[in-house]
């Protein structure tokens, strides 16, 4: 135990435990405000980090999902200039062997004619002519023979490499689908990671409504935003999923229509922001997220601007 000295003047005198109002209705009330003042000062300095944090990942995502997009369509746009490249050697083949069918088919024709005059010789009554025309007949029979092979060997080749022809056709078409595909998603895909990343910044500050009063709205605006935009992504994956089987079914691409793909916007935030933090600037901040159209460039992480900077 120690002793404590306390002056005479003082030591009947009374200590005033009453409430000071108008700052405290209870007593201790001041107390417990600046305990509650430090306990959100410390979860704002968490949620700044974690900000940091998350906006430094999103940033490496959104990068590498860009130059996995720039790789995507320069793929496509190659893949575009050899199907072309392709489709114009395929006609002109398709041109030649049609061509030399007809020749076939011309020479074909004069030697059934060669033939038939021939059998009609045999009625002449004349037995040398009629030799010499058989041998002939028989001449003629082994070229044709011969030519009727060359024929069907050729029209087995040709029918060969036409079948090729369209099967390196439909692989070709089939992976500019597979690529305008992956490109599309992509986007979508961006998109809806930017929307993901947004929705949890906004659910790491919901712990305080009165400094954030439309943060339900808000939310739910955004969570109707990411349901949309995944729903676009199931969307484009069918459409382009349907388009391939139709392709491989026999259709051509040129005859198909375009796939057809929402523009989406992110949702609009208005909320103002009010900080009555000792130590932080007392002025109100405006919190609004404007970003680009997907169709209009890449969009950024469209967060509002923290008065974090004014923490000391």
């Amino acid at each position: 135990m120690v002793a404590i000295q306390v002056s005479w003047n003082i030591i009947h005198q009374e200590v005033n435990t009453e409430p000071y109002n108008p700052f405290e209705e209870q007593q201790g009330e001041i107390s417990r405000i600046e305990k509650e003042h430090q306990v959100l000062q410390e979860q704002l300095k968490e949620a700044y980090e974690n900000y940091e944090q998350m906006k430094l990942k999103g940033l490496e995502e959104t990068r590498d999902l860009e130059e996995k997009l720039k790789r995507h369509l320069e793929e496509n746009k190659i893949s575009k200039t050899e199907l072309d490249w392709f489709l114009q050697d395929l006609e002109r083949e398709i041109k030649k062997w049609q061509q030399e069918k007809q020749e076939i088919q011309e020479r074909l024709k004069s030697l059934k004619k060669k033939i038939k005059k021939v059998s009609n010789a045999k009625n002449d009554g004349k037995e040398k002519e009629h030799e010499l025309h058989l041998d002939q007949s028989l001449e003629i029979s082994n070229t044709l023979t011969n030519e009727k092979m060359k024929i069907e060997e050729c029209i087995k080749k040709g029918k060969e490499d036409y079948e090729e022809s369209h099967q390196r056709a439909v692989a070709a078409e089939v992976s500019v689908l597979e690529n305008w595909k992956e490109s599309e998603v992509c986007k979508l895909q961006i998109m809806e990671s930017q929307a993901e990343a947004y929705l949890k910044k906004l659910e790491l500050i919901s712990c305080d409504p009165a400094a954030y009063p439309d943060m339900e709205s808000d939310i739910c605006s955004w969570e109707l935003f990411l349901s949309n935009v995944t729903k676009e992504i199931e969307k484009a994956k069918s459409q382009f999923e349907e388009q391939i089987k139709a392709i491989k079914n026999g259709s051509r691409l040129s005859e198909l229509s375009k796939v057809q793909i929402s523009e989406l916007s992110f949702p609009a935030c208005n909320t103002i922001f009010a900080w009555a933090v000792p130590g932080l600037d007392h002025h109100p901040c405006s919190a609004s997220c404007l970003p680009l159209k997907p169709h209009q460039g890449l969009p950024s992480f469209g967060l509002p601007l923290w008065p974090f900077s004014h923490v000391h």
